[in-house]
């Protein structure tokens, strides 16, 4: 009697099952991370949508808005200069007599600007005189003493003052004017506060 070997084609079946699994899994795993990358990187036609639920872009604002934010944004160099020649952040009223905008418009403007500070954070908040206007609040981040340099690139949330140190500059919106009241903010994203950017913000250097 002759034996006669029988071969399963199972073993090339199984074969073929794995590399067709492994296959599908490295195309969804590359489309995963083109897309996030897309997402982070590129920004696609709508840059908003990088942005995080309490951001916002200065082109969405009204009119008026647009000018605040603007006047904020413009009256930062002669802020940082004034640190840098004083060592302090000036009061709303040095910046107001030096012509320094928004504050010395604020009169004309509505609002009342004063200055709080708490470690090496400091906050230029705007009140509006009517409740249904907007309130305003620049946030100035110094790094905290004995931190190592920020290597971070100059930008609109990175400037660098002429000793060498990088300020996280913020600027935030709060829709209700009325229902804010002065003082120090600590968190404006856990109350209300809207963050305005020119640009979206680079996600990797963007910390808070």
């Amino acid at each position: 009697m002759s034996l006669q070997e029988v071969r399963s084609p199972g073993g090339r079946v199984g074969m073929r099952e794995r590399t067709s699994i492994l296959t599908v899994t490295a195309l969804v795993i590359g489309a995963v991370g083109l897309y996030l990358t897309l997402r982070v990187f590129g920004g696609g036609r709508d840059p908003a949508r990088n942005l995080l639920p309490y951001q916002t872009l200065a082109r969405t604002l009204t009119a008026s808005e647009q000018q605040m934010f603007t006047a904020l944004r413009g009256g930062l160099p002669d802020l940082e200069s004034e640190r840098a020649r004083t060592s302090r952040w000036p009061e709303p009223v040095v910046l107001a007599a030096g012509g320094v905008p928004p504050f010395s418009t604020g009169a004309a403007d509505g609002m009342e600007w004063q200055r709080f500070q708490q470690s090496a954070t400091v906050n230029y908040i705007g009140l509006p005189a009517e409740p249904s206007a907007p309130a305003w609040l620049l946030m100035i981040q110094e790094p905290e003493p004995n931190q190592p340099p920020d290597p971070a690139p100059l930008d609109e949330e990175h400037h660098r003052l002429p000793d060498g140190t990088t300020l996280h500059i913020y600027v935030w919106m709060h829709r209700y004017g009325g229902r804010i009241g002065a003082g120090f903010v600590p968190q404006p994203q856990t109350n209300g506060w809207t963050e305005v950017f020119t640009a979206p913000p680079n996600p990797i250097l963007s910390t808070r």
